[in-house]
């Protein structure tokens, strides 16, 4: 009886181990587009309602086969209606960031008003600011 039970237990692990693996094998990866270059992996920050400001940092990765050039973030700020109350780009403190690599981006912004919404996205280059 003891070795039926087990052998019914391995079987299972082996199904469920074959059985994960065609999932994992089924599903794709998230695509790329072909013109990205710069993507956040990882964002934080906290408000100071009293002093009116946000802190935080954004990591952002070079998912390109090139260097690029000044790495940033802007952040943008909505009130509760969906209205843009600022914008803000804010960059690394490299000036390059080589194929792979991943660059910090301290945020620190004085704010106006308490936004409903932030939205962060990845910039780099050395467009006017």
């Amino acid at each position: 009886m003891y070795r039926k039970l087990m052998y019914i237990c391995a079987m299972s692990l082996v199904l469920l181990f074959v059985a994960g693996s065609a999932f994992a094998a089924g599903t794709s990866s998230c695509s790329v587009p072909e013109d990205m270059s710069l993507v956040i992996v990882s964002a934080s920050w906290e408000f100071d309602t009293e002093r009116g400001t946000i802190n935080g940092k954004a990591v952002v990765k070079n998912i390109s086969d090139r260097e690029l050039t000044a790495p940033g973030v802007i952040v943008s700020f909505y009130d509760v209606e969906g209205k843009q109350l600022s914008q803000t780009p804010i960059r690394g403190n490299s000036a390059k960031l080589e194929p792979g690599k991943i660059a910090q981006i301290e945020i620190k912004v004085k704010l106006k008003e308490l936004p409903q919404t932030i939205m962060l996205a990845p910039f780099e280059g050395l467009w006017s600011t």
